[in-house]
């Protein structure tokens, strides 16, 4: 049973692993953690890696969800993650982000009668067909407690009519991301895979709206196929198998100028982040992986929650139109400028440090 205190952390995906892992390191003053992990990733190089590499500890629950249509996954989650809580009695349940978990999460605690809060509360797009952004969205309502990343994510709130129990901790991704960085050497992330430091286009693609839109997986592919430049694509297993079966797999493999990878470690893709000419993504992380690293980003998709790393410059919104990714390429390489890292937007006191204050005040 949960000791008297205990606070459920519920994670699922690779991205909260990661924000996970300072958090678990400074637990709210007389509180100890209970980590459920719901299973939404399962794969060892899409979690089981994470934990090692993170030093995160075995989760107290592995709910074991796996792969099931978005629907059924949310309802199983809910419902494991409801006997959990029966059973442990938590003071208060946090989540973070905005996937699956995140949402299931927030429903079973407020179904529950338990304390919420959330990590990464006020983020927004603005287009609802994202089921990030349901997710973000609705959790944000179900939380008492809502921890911002930035004075933005606040003020996204505000709009929304919501300023009660609304808190700027700042970022724990950067957190994680900036004191990784000084460690991430090119001898030992990058040259082992065969890649020169700013000779290479590194991709990330996962999102529902792009793997799961036949004619937009085409178009990723067809840009990616065309851009006459070394591309690095450790393909997520979901993009994977949509990829074969669309027959869209063979044709990159067959591109001159593209690898196709497994999965990455967390520290190699930040390394392959440091070291690329340019990301291609469209995953919200790796966009503020390479904001903080000032690394020129094609985004594909048409928003993004992270409006400033468009602001800075940094950051391209292409969608998939291959002819703007090709062009978003041309000129990021063409721009010979320093990088100038943003590890000062980390702040102090760190950004776990200031989620484990308002969780004590919370509980």
């Amino acid at each position: 049973m949960g000791a008297k205190g205990d606070i459920m952390l519920v994670v699922g995906a690779r991205p909260q692993f990661v924000k996970a892992a300072p958090l678990l390191a400074r637990p709210p003053e007389g509180a100890a953690w209970l980590l459920v992990h719901t299973g939404q990733h399962y794969d060892y190089e899409m979690s089981a890696a994470f934990f090692a590499e993170l030093a995160i500890p075995e989760p107290a629950y592995n709910l074991d969800v796996g792969a099931l249509s978005p629907a059924a996954q949310l309802a199983a989650m809910t419902g494991r993650l409801a006997d959990v809580i029966e059973k442990e009695r938590p003071a208060a349940a946090v989540v973070v982000g905005d996937t699956t978990s995140t949402l299931a999460g927030a429903l079973a605690a407020s179904l529950s009668s338990v304390p919420l809060a959330h990590v990464e509360a006020g983020m927004r797009s603005y287009d609802w067909a994202m089921p990030e952004e349901r997710n973000r969205v609705l959790t944000d309502r179900l939380a008492g407690l809502r921890l911002c990343p930035h004075a933005a994510a606040a003020a996204n709130l505000a709009k929304e009519g919501i300023t009660e129990g609304v808190e700027v901790v700042g970022d724990v991704t950067y957190e994680v991301a900036a004191a990784a960085y000084a460690a991430l050497d090119a001898a030992t992330y990058v040259a082992p895979l065969g890649l020169e430091p700013g000779g290479y286009a590194y991709v990330t693609c996962h999102r529902q709206e792009n793997v799961e839109v036949p004619a937009r997986l085409a178009a990723v592919a067809e840009a990616l196929a065309g851009l006459d430049f070394p591309v690095y694509f450790p393909a997520h297993p979901r993009t994977a198998k949509a990829l074969k079966a669309a027959g869209l797999w063979s044709r990159l493999e067959a591109a001159r100028d593209v690898r196709l990878a497994e999965p990455t470690t967390y520290f190699t893709s930040l390394a392959l982040i440091r070291y690329a000419a340019v990301v291609v993504t469209d995953s919200g992380g790796v966009q503020r992986e390479a904001y903080l690293y000032d690394v020129p980003t094609l985004t594909l998709r048409e928003r993004t929650e992270w409006p400033e790393t468009v602001a800075a410059g940094v950051n391209r919104l292409v969608d998939v139109d291959p002819r703007a990714v090709r062009v978003g390429l041309k000129e990021a390489c063409g721009a010979a400028r320093a990088r100038r890292p943003r590890l000062e937007l980390v702040g102090e006191p760190r950004p776990s440090a200031r989620v484990a204050e308002a969780l004590s005040a919370f509980t």
